[in-house]
Order: C-alpha cells, then sequence, then structure tokens
C-alpha cells in the first residue's frame, strides 16, 4: 500500500521514507528537468521533481545563474548555494536589510507537500509529506524521527526556482 523511497543520510547509511500510495499514483513520471517552462508548474509536477531529485544529480545547480532568463527551472541546494545572488533586485523587507518572503501552503491530492516564497518563486518539500507507519517503541521513535528529520532537511533544503 505505500511506496518506499530510499534516502542517503549523513551516515551513508539508508532509511525507507513511506508515501501514501494515492500520492505517488497522481505524479507524473520525471526522466529529465525541463530547462524551461511558460507556465507554472502543476504541485504534482513540482512535488515528483523534488522526489525524484536524487535519482539525477545532473540536476543540482552548484553556482547561481546570473539573470537567469524568464521560465528557465533551476534546483539548487539551498543550504550550499546562495541562488538569491542572482543579480536581481529582491524585494526587501521594511528594515532594508533582509529579503522579503511571502509564503503560502500548496496541497497535491489533499496532501500539503510544498512551501513557496519569494518574488522569484521558491519551492520546497514540507514534513508531512512524509508518512512512518510503525514505531515499535518510544526509544526506537525517537531514532526514528531524528533520522526522519535529517531526510527532511535534506528535502528542505532544496529549492525550484522560477522566475
Amino acid at each position: 500500500i505505500f511506496f518506499n523511497l530510499l534516502t542517503n543520510i549523513e551516515e551513508n547509511s539508508q532509511l525507507k521514507i513511506y508515501l501514501p500510495k494515492k500520492l505517488l499514483e497522481c505524479l507524473p513520471k520525471c526522466s529529465s528537468l525541463p530547462k524551461e517552462r511558460h507556465r507554472w508548474n502543476t504541485n504534482e509536477e513540482i512535488a515528483a521533481y523534488l522526489i525524484t531529485f536524487e535519482k539525477h544529480d545532473e540536476w543540482l545547480t552548484t553556482s547561481p545563474k546570473t539573470r537567469p532568463q524568464n521560465g528557465s527551472m533551476i534546483l539548487y541546494n539551498r543550504k550550499k548555494v546562495k541562488y538569491r545572488k542572482d543579480g536581481y533586485c529582491w524585494k526587501k523587507r521594511k528594515d532594508g536589510k533582509t529579503t522579503r518572503e511571502d509564503h503560502m501552503k500548496l496541497k497535491v491530492q489533499g496532501v500539503e507537500v510544498r512551501g513557496c516564497s519569494g518574488k522569484t518563486m521558491s519551492v520546497w518539500l514540507l514534513r508531512p509529506l512524509l508518512h512512518h507507519p510503525h514505531l515499535p517503541s518510544c526509544k526506537h521513535a525517537q531514532q526514528d524521527f531524528s533520522r526522519i528529520n535529517r531526510v527532511v532537511m535534506i528535502y528542505c533544503w532544496l529549492s525550484i526556482v522560477a522566475p
């Protein structure tokens, strides 16, 4: 009933992440990341890109693009790449120091899977997408949740930016 997704974590061991089957059935298959798109991606398309990125190392961009063209789709690791240094003037908060971000919650098939922010649209997976069906005891539950948190952080560090 659940599809398992294997994810490498810091210790180079693998952790099985279970995603609801109804969510996986509605996601399109992704064999490539489009270089540009002249329409907004659907929630299903974005979730599919973020779930399958680890099978495609070539999708990740290691340095910020300078003034990317309209419609560009770029996948960054938010903790390694300063993607806001892309040559555009990002809108600042009233204090003039930090970048303003507008957040919203979007769902795929009733499951909250991504958050959005910014003038340039950044997208990342949220924790409710993950489902851990069986936790045998409190001690194991604590260990499993801490491992899941690391995996969630790996997902949260990823953004699709579409100017």
